[in-house]
């Protein structure tokens, strides 16, 4: 099964983004703001077995490492992911303990106001980071630029993010 998961925390670009490449592809759609997710305080049990957290984050982390292709649309904040998203991404130690590998391939499309690469180096970096410690393929990453709201996403952003799920 193959999804698309919108980081943001707030309706916008990367909700058409998401909606348009889910609706081309038939790939299911998850929202992070509408999910319960607990923040990873370093507590240490995952390495001694699971999580102690038996949230939502969980059982999508779970599910995204069974397969199929996940494409992750996220605004940037600061040349990073927004806090929520970073929270889930950080809920990843606990595969990077187990250190399974999976059989899923993981894209990311990140949106930003400004034009520059630089803006998406970090979150580059954090997302590679990610896919090692889930034990998933990183199979691409782009970063449009110049995107302050969904006006600003044209079809072929659309198409853009559609292709990276085919």
């Amino acid at each position: 099964m193959n999804r698309v998961i919108c980081m943001s925390p707030h309706a916008g670009s990367c909700d058409k983004l998401t909606a348009g490449a889910a609706e081309r592809t038939g790939a299911q759609t998850v929202y992070l703001r509408n999910l319960n997710i607990s923040c990873c305080d370093g507590c240490g049990a995952c390495a001694h077995g699971e999580c102690k957290y038996k949230d939502d984050a969980s059982n999508l982390l779970n599910n995204i490492r069974k397969g199929g292709k996940t494409l992750f649309v996220t605004p940037l904040y600061f040349c990073n992911f927004p806090a929520l998203a970073k929270a889930f991404l950080d809920r990843a130690q606990a595969f990077w303990e187990k250190r399974e590998k999976c059989e899923s391939d993981f894209y990311l499309l990140a949106v930003g106001g400004q034009s520059e690469e630089n803006n998406f180096r970090s979150a580059y970096l954090t997302f590679r980071a990610f896919c090692i410690a889930m034990g998933a393929r990183f199979s691409g990453a782009e970063y449009l630029g110049r995107v302050e709201s969904a006006a600003d996403i044209s079809d072929r952003d659309i198409e853009k993010a559609a292709k990276m799920l085919e």
